[in-house]
């Protein structure tokens, strides 16, 4: 399964001993390297990010900008072991360091640079082929 950041639905950002962790409450997966708008399943998914060391150009990270963002993922792209990639194998595990550009609901663009990341499904929940609001 692949993650798609883009059209990924945020549900909350918060911190944790060090790492920011953004759990997405409608994830788009899919099983294949190529899916088209609106193809795929959604499900919940919790993005953690490791030792934040910046956000956009301030030396030291001021995160309360990005802990109020929720809502669509309108853009993404991470960079990351030398390549710039707009979705992640599910699950996914890196030390290494990177930088994940973001802009979430109502264009707020935020851009985190970080050592390790972690994608993983959430405990007990499962994928779905839509949601009616």
């Amino acid at each position: 399964m692949n993650f798609e950041f883009e059209d990924s639905e945020v549900a909350a950002i918060s911190l944790h001993s060090g790492a920011l962790q953004i759990r997405f409450s409608a994830a788009r997966v899919h099983d294949s390297d190529r899916a088209g708008a609106g193809e795929g399943l959604w499900q919940p998914l919790l993005l953690i990010c490791k030792h934040i060391a910046q956000t956009d150009k301030a030396p030291e990270a001021d995160l309360t900008p990005i802990l109020a963002a929720v809502g669509r993922v309108r853009q993404a792209q991470l960079h990351i072991a030398g390549q710039r990639l707009r979705r992640l194998p599910l699950p996914f595990s890196s030390d290494a360091g990177f930088v994940l550009e973001l802009e979430v609901g109502d264009g707020l663009f935020c851009r985190l640079k970080g050592q390790g990341l972690e994608l993983q499904a959430l405990p007990g929940r499962s994928s779905v082929d839509s949601y009616q609001c």
